[in-house]
């Protein structure tokens, strides 16, 4: 019996590793990477995207190298395909190949390049792999990707070996990059905590992050997404949502439906719009537990502790038997004044 984890013994392969394997590159082999960018570039390859390469192989031999550029060059037939190394090369490419000399840790050159020959749809870092230079390429890159582009890190181990200057504590710089990715795409969340944090402008930029085995993928796009305990309706996305369950509640109402909307609603203080749906809602179905409880959290944002209790009791009154429940209605009735009740 084989294990689900192995690898499958069939011969059927993608078209890009079949192309890998034709001319010779490591993405597949020594390295495991074209099944994965076939899943992500597959729906580019008809199109006139432009790429950039950084690495394009064979060290220091002018005559060596350029396997992975020929690889991409039959895989998108439409491409301006774009390869960058610190040595020189003169190989045979297809005529879309552009090979350019430079250092991918000289931002100012990064910049230079790609005002004459991007925005790039992707880029795919396979240069020194020295975590320091993966860190400026990105930093130089990234901010100036095509929007909805791809920005990829190959070989990513080195991070955690020290003679190319990672760390097998920590990662170092390479997994520090990694770290600040993940925070760049959460700053939204960060900033509701600490409104002073200073987030790069191209973090709004910083659409998901995909790790692999040696490979990190970062996507551009929008990542203006509120928070939730930020939400207000004249940010696009949460206006969209609001909008879209509107519609298909109206085209099929359910009463949880409902209670979410209202629960967004309320988390962009629209109090009194999530009451009159609630009430509306509550008049259809006055023992919906869903319905209760959206209207006891809204009573309860609004500091209507009465009101707060009042649902909280109807819904104890559908489950005598939560003790949980009823301890809450005690703690919610203890706010109120003497008499109150």
């Amino acid at each position: 019996m084989v294990s689900d984890s192995c690898p499958s013994t069939s011969v059927d392969i993608d078209p890009l590793t079949a192309l890998a394997i034709k001319h010779g590159t490591d993405k597949w082999g020594l390295h495991f990477y074209t099944p994965i960018y076939h899943a992500l570039f597959a729906h580019l390859r008809d199109t006139p995207i432009r790429l950039l390469e950084i690495g394009v192989g064979g060290y220091g031999y002018s005559t060596v190298g350029g396997a992975s550029l020929k690889m991409w060059a039959e895989y998108f037939s439409q491409a301006r395909i774009f390869g960058l190394d610190i040595s020189r090369k003169t190989l045979a490419l297809d005529p879309r190949v552009t090979l350019l000399v430079g250092s991918q840790d000289d931002r100012e050159f990064l910049k230079r390049l790609t005002d004459e020959h991007g925005p790039f749809d992707i880029i795919i870092d396979d240069g020194s792999h020295q975590p320091l230079h993966v860190s400026a390429s990105f930093y130089a890159l990234f901010p100036r990707l095509a929007d909805g582009g791809l920005y990829v890190i190959e070989d990513v181990q080195t991070a955690f070996w020290p003679a190319f200057g990672g760390s097998i504590i920590d990662g170092g710089v390479t997994m520090k990059l990694a770290l600040s990715v993940l925070e760049y795409l959460n700053h939204a969340e960060i900033s509701v905590e600490r409104p002073a944090t200073q987030i790069p402008n191209f973090a709004r930029k910083i659409r998901s992050l995909r790790a692999y085995h040696n490979l990190l993928v970062i996507e551009k796009g929008d990542n203006s997404e509120p928070s939730n305990h930020a939400y207000r309706l004249d940010n696009p996305h949460a206006e969209h949502a609001v909008r879209t369950i509107e519609q298909e509640l109206a085209r099929a109402p359910t009463p949880e439906g409902i209670a979410n909307l209202a629960d967004v609603l309320n988390a962009a203080q629209q109090y009194s719009r999530a009451e009159n749906i609630l009430a509306d809602a509550l008049a259809r179905w006055p023992d919906n537990s869903a319905l209760l409880h959206s209207m006891a959290n809204l009573a309860q944002g609004r500091g209507d502790t009465r009101t707060n209790l009042a649902f909280l009791e109807r819904i104890l009154a559908r489950e005598p038997d939560n003790a949980t429940l009823r301890r809450l209605c005690e703690n919610t009735r203890s706010k109120l004044p003497p008499g109150a009740i």
